[in-house]
């Protein structure tokens, strides 16, 4: 598999004693990796034709977008958080996003698409809450990848679409994390699209993307910290996208 360069570090298990453990490879990873799910059954409307879809800007609906991070654990099990889309919400709408992404979408040559996205860094979420509330070890991991606060996002700026299948493609482009920007790329599959009633009648389309990455080649990490995650994280996003 293609060790495309993208995104995000991760300490694990505070609650353990640091046990030095070699990085894994790919593989050990991708073998237990679940994959991007077939399309699944389609709603009313929906097309799985991607040229059916109007071109134009589209803009990512956070409320409706993930992007999910694995690593293996001191060579053990798979460790999974998350980056959340929304911080805050509004009715329908998200007030505070934490993932934010903007697509211009040619439908006929969609090797001339190209696609932007920010992550604030401070929405990473493990689940973990100290007995107080407090999500202290969400916050430690934030402030590996932020570098202690000097890059409080993440960003990817595509570069180049190249189309693999009738809906499936690869988006190359530039990461930056933790104050340092690298090639990275995305296996990208089109999931449907369709006009939503309670959008206005605007134009929805879903896609979701999928990587493995070596957090270490932007410096996201510490001598403590590596002993704890692997090096490489696999890297699952899905997003609705809403015409503009």
């Amino acid at each position: 598999m293609r060790r495309p360069l993208l995104v995000l570090a991760f300490a694990l298990a505070g609650c353990a004693t640091p046990v030095a453990t070699p990085a894994p490879e790919t593989s050990s990873i991708t073998q237990t990796a679940s994959p991007i799910p077939a399309q699944l059954p389609s709603a009313e409307g929906t097309s799985f034709d991607p040229a059916q879809a109007p071109a134009g800007t589209y803009a990512l609906d956070p409320r409706h977008a993930s992007v999910i991070w694995r690593v293996r654990h001191m060579g053990l099990s798979i460790y999974v958080g998350r980056f959340d889309g929304c911080l805050a919400s509004q009715g329908f709408n998200c007030a505070q996003p934490g993932v934010s992404s903007t697509l211009t979408f040619d439908p006929q040559h969609p090797e001339q698409s190209s696609v932007n996205a920010t992550i604030q860094v401070a929405s990473v979420s493990t689940g973990l809450v100290g007995a107080n509330g407090a999500r202290d070890f969400d916050h430690d991991i934030a402030n590996v990848l932020s570098d202690n606060g000097a890059a409080p996002t993440i960003t990817f700026t595509s570069t180049s679409v190249t189309r693999t299948g009738p809906t499936t493609g690869l988006v190359a482009g530039n990461l930056s994390l933790h104050g340092q920007t690298h090639p990275a790329t995305l296996e990208v599959t089109f999931q449907g699209g369709k006009s939503v009633l309670i959008r206005g009648g605007k134009h929805v389309l879903a896609f979701s993307g999928r990587t493995i990455i070596n957090r270490n080649q932007w410096g996201a990490g510490s001598a403590l910290f590596n002993q704890f995650a692997s090096d490489e994280t696999e890297i699952i996003i899905n997003g609705e996208f809403v015409q503009q």
